[in-house]
């Protein structure tokens, strides 16, 4: 305390002090009041809290005589504020003196939810709305987890956003399963990141043992080529259903990125029609392929991940068809080994024209690369294109050609007894009728990442629009430079 010389003068008081006791951010649900304790340092007697919110004075409140801890409940989360909406604040004390404290801030996050624990862990449990009809906004807030008992149908003027870090779970063996579908006109904002990313699985993960079909399906419905449903990036789907991440007429100016589906029981990405374009996807251990691109899909994709730790089915692992002209460039296909039962890489059928470029197919018992129906080839510029990619550890057939007009991108040897490999893929030669293949090290059933970079002569970028600069085979360039760190999940359930 400071005097002045003259005794009769009042005393000059220091500077108030307040603090918050606790956090500066503090969640409460609608309805209920804002409980905030502050500690008060102040000389002289206590006079007043001065409370502001939206820039102005909000409450002046008389602090009792000499409190050093005071209660503050007067204001309460709005009855019509939506889960994560914010409020902020800002307190202050004035001694007798009307010398005034520094501020000290506070914010509010609205939780909309009815809180229940599932698995020893809390949870908020969605509102399933009549018929899973959702005809307003839904907002999910990062660092919270969500339970959802039954599918969501958002309709068209709606958007389902999710913050970074959000875990959702939905229910288990409902009959239907439980899915999340976003119509035509409705959409997505799903932006986790590598350290924070979103997850979309089954309650049993918390409850008992999570398996593939636990849930049904994550379902973008579009309005054709060239239009906006929205953006996901860095969301891992767990133990869904057939076809779990499926995307239907999605247009090209949605963009999607950085997705895992992990272990489906079904096909784990599905896309039909549409022109939308998708970078940085996994499909793990999907039982019945991890990429089906179909009908009309006219899209591109560039870094692409299939991987299997066993054999599920003769399936194959992308499979082109219909009518599709994907381009696909920088994928790894990896299959459970060369002596797993029969199951394949990439088969490309129907009247498809898809292009893949510098691309791995690696470790299948059979083929590698497999061509049916009415698929045709003509050169590297042609309608339908596998070049300067690499197929190696496929013992049997590792270009097959079910079409009766050979696979000619395997090479073939000129009249003039001369090797020639005009889509320039990992073919040295021929011996006995059968391509000689060379391998990438660091490459096989359970790794995606080789031992050093394999560098090809081909860049994506030279086709122009989506594509990045990316002159090497594969999805993964090296070690250093590996996109699957911190938010994928390998095999064993393992983040990486």
């Amino acid at each position: 305390m400071n005097t002045s010389c003259s005794e009769d003068d009042e005393p000059v008081y220091a500077m108030p002090q307040l603090s918050l006791s606790g956090d500066d951010y503090m969640e409460v649900r609608i309805g209920e009041p804002i409980v905030v304790t502050l500690e008060v340092n102040m000389e002289g007697g206590n006079g007043e809290l001065l409370v502001f919110s939206g820039g102005g004075l909000l409450d002046r409140v008389a602090l009792p005589s000499e409190a050093s801890t005071f209660i503050y409940d007067e204001q309460q989360v709005p009855e019509t504020a939506t889960e994560g909406q914010e409020f902020e604040y800002e307190f202050s004390v004035i001694n007798s003196q009307s010398t005034e404290s520094g501020r000290v801030n506070l914010t509010v996050s609205t939780i909309a939810y009815e809180p229940t624990v599932l698995g020893g862990e809390t949870l908020y449990r969605i509102t399933v709305p009549q018929d899973g009809i959702v005809e307003s906004d839904v907002v999910l807030v990062s660092g919270r987890k969500y339970w959802i008992e039954a599918s969501l149908d958002f309709q068209p003027g709606t958007t389902l956003t999710v913050q970074p870090g959000t875990e959702l779970y939905l229910k288990a063996g409902n009959e239907p399963l439980t899915d999340i579908i976003i119509r035509p006109g409705a959409t997505v904002d799903m932006a986790g990141t590598a350290e924070n990313p979103i997850t979309i699985s089954s309650d049993n993960t918390l409850t008992g043992e999570a398996l593939p079909g636990d849930w049904g399906l994550f379902n973008i419905r579009g309005d054709g080529a060239g239009s906006n449903s929205g953006s996901i990036a860095f969301v891992r789907m767990e133990y869904g259903g057939v076809r779990n991440f499926r995307l239907q007429n999605v247009g090209e100016q949605t963009i999607i990125n950085h997705v895992q589906v992990f272990k489906a029981s079904g096909e784990g990405i599905m896309i039909t029609d549409g022109n939308v374009n998708l970078s940085h996807i996994v499909a793990t251990d999907c039982a019945s392929g991890g990429f089906r691109l179909g009908d009309a899909y006219a899209g591109q994709m560039q870094f692409g991940i299939s991987i299997l730790s066993e054999r599920f089915d003769d399936n194959s692992e992308v499979d082109i068809r219909e009518t599709s002209s994907a381009i696909l460039a920088n994928f790894s296909v990896i299959g459970p080994g060369a002596d797993a039962g029969n199951t394949s890489g990439i088969r490309m059928r129907g009247a498809s024209s898809g292009k893949v470029y510098n691309s791995i197919i690696a470790d299948f018992p059979r083929r590698g690369l497999r061509l049916n129906d009415n698929i045709e080839i003509t050169n590297i510029n042609g309608p339908t294109v596998f070049a300067h990619s690499f197929i190696f550890n496929v013992p049997n057939d590792p270009y097959r050609d079910d079409t009766g007009a050979g696979n000619p991108f395997r090479g073939y040897v000129d009249t003039n007894g001369v090797y020639q490999n005009p889509f320039f893929n990992n073919v040295s030669g021929m011996e006995n009728g059968a391509p000689i293949l060379t391998a990438i090290e660091g490459i096989g059933n359970g790794s995606i990442i080789p031992s050093a970079v394999q560098s090809s002569a081909f860049d994506p970028s030279s086709i122009g629009g989506f594509f990045t600069s990316a002159p090497y085979v594969g999805a993964i360039r090296d070690a250093g430079n590996d996109w699957t760190k911190g938010w994928v999940k390998n095999p064993d359930g393992s983040i990486r």
